[in-house]
């Protein structure tokens, strides 16, 4: 293990935070204004919680229920208490970076909060993750290729899928990014932000549920992004990784050089390979 492995180098401090009473209308606002996906949850200097914009998404459309909708619940009134994740996964600021990536893996989390003494000191975030490895890679003294950590069997959809069906789709494949085709051509890409983003989360009442429904039945082509920004299977992981941490994306479509689409590579895959090969 290099010696520049220490969560404290590299975790992420001060933490932006909010309180069990804070509104969930707030906390989104917060989400968003600071680009970040996770907010720690404190009361009396204590960590009580965490909230994440994926947990936000799979709320916003818990809505669409129809037992929710007969308690005509309000997202407005709503406070991070009611939904945060109580008594989260944490670390020392002692701990190894290749520890911290093997629980954000096998947990599927986006965000690790570093306790010391029992006080919140930082919080271990993908982008962290990103830059640990855009500069602790020379290190390894050899050469690791996108293709060597890359999924080759992509879930992808068509244009005309309507944005429902991909939250759905990415529930039950666990994944957080779909790349968008029209035949064989990538035209697009879709992400839980951008699912986010289109969600009824607006929506306080049960009188809007039709407008809700109308807005998730939409195709994906309306809201996919596009360009997409692609990578080579034969370029080096840093640059993956450095294309990630510049443009704030969750995965890269990998093609090759026809332009075929050939694979995809995560933020799971890059947190694999450091737990393969920093330990």
């Amino acid at each position: 293990m290099i010696n520049n492995g220490l969560i404290k180098r590299w975790m992420t401090s001060p933490v932006v935070t909010v309180t069990p009473e804070t509104s969930l209308k707030e906390a989104r606002e917060i989400l968003s204004e600071e680009n970040i996906r996770a907010l720690p949850v404190v009361k009396n200097k204590k960590l009580v919680g965490i909230i994440t914009k994926r947990g936000l998404l799979r709320l916003d459309l818990s809505f669409l229920a129809d037992e929710a909708w007969l308690q005509q619940a309000n997202l407005v009134e709503e406070k991070v208490s009611d939904v945060m994740t109580v008594s989260p996964l944490t670390i020392r600021p002692d701990s190894l970076i290749p520890k911290a990536a093997r629980i954000m893996l096998e947990n599927k989390i986006t965000a690790l909060p570093v306790l010391e003494k029992g006080a919140l000191v930082g919080i271990l975030t993908n982008s962290d993750f990103l830059r640990f490895i855009i500069e602790e890679y020379p290190s390894l003294k050899k050469t690791i290729l996108v293709e060597n950590y890359m999924s080759d069997e992509v879930v992808t959809v068509e244009k005309d899928t309507n944005i429902l069906e991909i939250h759905r789709l990415m529930g039950v494949k666990r994944i957080r990014s779909v790349p968008v085709m029209e035949g064989d051509q990538l035209v697009g890409i879709v992400t839980r932000t951008d699912l986010m983003s289109s969600d009824p989360s607006r929506l306080t009442s049960s009188d809007d549920k039709d407008s809700a429904l109308k807005i998730l039945t939409q195709p994906v082509e309306k809201i996919m992004v596009q360009p997409v920004l692609t990578i080579s299977p034969k370029v080096e992981l840093p640059e993956a990784a450095q294309l990630m941490l510049d443009n704030k994306l969750h995965s890269l479509p990998v093609v090759d050089e026809n332009k075929k689409l050939v694979g995809i590579i995560t933020e799971s895959d890059l947190f694999l390979m450091i737990v393969q090969m920093f330990f």
